[in-house]
């Protein structure tokens, strides 16, 4: 009888390391929420503003809040420090959100060595690991974009 683990076997054991990573990876953005007195939806706004300035209603469709919740957030997170208004270079009857650079220098020193740490683990895998990899996460990313559209069904 052969030791090595079945395919089935492996699946498992990723599955349940993916619930734990998840897990540790909410753990530990809800310490940095704490630490930097950021609440869930504080800490989803950077993270999408980190990306690349936005408008409020597109903040408001992404984390799932009304406009007016909207703005009460960002004229929360704008009296901190962390966001600022900007015009719109497209259309000056908008205005974009866009995070400062305390919220960047913030974000580096809390994630930085977080970043580092994972870029030299993932420097020890060989190049064609590295794309089954970046393949497993781009498709288990999908994965979880389409089960969360299909929640509102699941729940009748």
């Amino acid at each position: 009888m052969s030791s090595e683990p079945t395919k089935d076997d492996l699946i498992g054991q990723i599955s349940g390391l993916v619930m734990r990573w998840q897990d540790a990876t909410e753990k530990f953005d809800e310490a940095v929420g704490a630490l930097c007195n950021l609440n869930l939806a504080e800490r989803h706004c950077l993270s999408l503003l980190w990306q690349a300035p936005q408008t409020g209603a597109a903040i408001a469709r992404e984390i799932g809040l009304t406009p007016p919740s909207v703005t009460a957030l960002v004229d929360r997170l704008e009296l901190r420090g962390y966001v600022c208004r900007e015009p719109n270079p497209t259309d000056r009857r908008k205005v974009m959100i866009a995070i400062t650079d305390k919220t960047r220098a913030m974000t580096e020193r809390i994630y930085g060595p977080l970043a580092e740490a994972g870029h030299k683990l993932l420097s020890k895998y060989t190049r064609e690991q590295l794309v089954t990899i970046l393949g497993f996460i781009k498709d288990a990313l999908e994965l979880q974009q389409r089960m969360l559209a299909m929640l509102p069904d699941l729940s009748k």
